[in-house]
């Protein structure tokens, strides 16, 4: 079945909820989105829309995000126990893993650490190496502790890259931002997700892309400040079955600046038809 909106589950792994979105498709092959560093499930809503009628669509609120609950603990290896929670909660035994910057490097770990379970893997917009340019500091104003409104925090995200448009940012925002007891507006991520030390280990993360054994698409922003060309093409190389696409009209998140030629490639990677109007 085919939902209008998705239905809300949580899943409790090491005493922590985890919250995520199920759009449905019960018997066809799972998907699992994980999105970025202080995003949220929602932010993937078009594009699991998209893919709603071909797979059984499930997207992630990592811990610390969204709706689920902060941890003492972040990074790959934990994120990996938390899909691992949600692989038991729902029965999978194999998947496609689609993950944005954080959520890309926490699927190569899963890929590359639990091979068995995932059958194919998009990676987009990171790679083993992140570039210089991701530590400059963003274009425009400085981002205030607290919002006054929806409209506030929509038009800073637009100054910041308006290529996903001020309708979509007003949305977005609509699910990003959670009210205080003392009536501010704060982004649904929890501040513990900053704590360097709750992140964990280093990760030697070319070993862990010459691990993964699964079929791997590379998606890369044509104007991305975090994956540089030459590491992406690289990481491909490096890959046992790697694929290489720029997206044009796209900075980092890839799927909102320019959700449909990251969408064609997608289906294209993953051998979907699209369905003729």
């Amino acid at each position: 079945m085919n939902l209008l909106t998705p239905r809300d589950r949580t899943v409790v792994v090491e005493g922590l909820q985890l919250h995520l979105l199920d759009w449905g498709g019960e018997g066809r092959e799972p998907l699992l989105l994980l999105h970025g560093f202080a995003g949220h499930a929602h932010a993937w809503d078009t594009l699991a829309i998209a893919l709603q009628p071909q797979f059984h669509v499930l997207a992630l609120d990592q811990r610390g995000h969204g709706e689920s609950d902060p941890a003492p603990e972040y990074g790959p290896a934990a994120t990996a126990r938390d899909i691992d929670g949600v692989v038991a909660a729902f029965g999978i035994e194999q998947m496609i893993i689609i993950g944005l910057s954080m959520g890309g490097r926490a699927g190569m770990y899963y890929a590359a650490t639990r091979p068995e379970r995932v059958s194919r893997l998009v990676v987009m917009d990171i790679g083993p190496e992140v570039s210089r340019r991701a530590s400059q500091a963003p274009a425009g104003p400085p981002e205030p502790e607290t919002w006054e409104s929806i409209e506030q925090a929509a038009r800073h995200l637009y100054r910041a890259n308006p290529y996903p448009g001020i309708h979509y940012y007003r949305w977005v925002v609509s699910h990003s931002l959670r009210q205080r007891e003392d009536g501010a507006l704060v982004w649904k991520w929890s501040p513990t997700i900053k704590s360097s030390s709750a992140i964990g280990p280093a990760i030697d993360w070319w070993t862990i892309v010459r691990q993964i054994q699964a079929p791997t698409l590379v998606l890369r922003g044509a104007e991305s400040p975090v994956l540089d060309a030459d590491v992406a093409e690289r990481m491909v190389r490096a890959l046992r079955d790697g694929r290489y696409v720029e997206i044009p009209r796209a900075v980092h998140c890839l799927h909102e600046d320019n959700p449909e030629a990251v969408q064609e490639a997608i289906e294209e990677f993953l051998g979907v038809r699209r369905a003729l109007a």
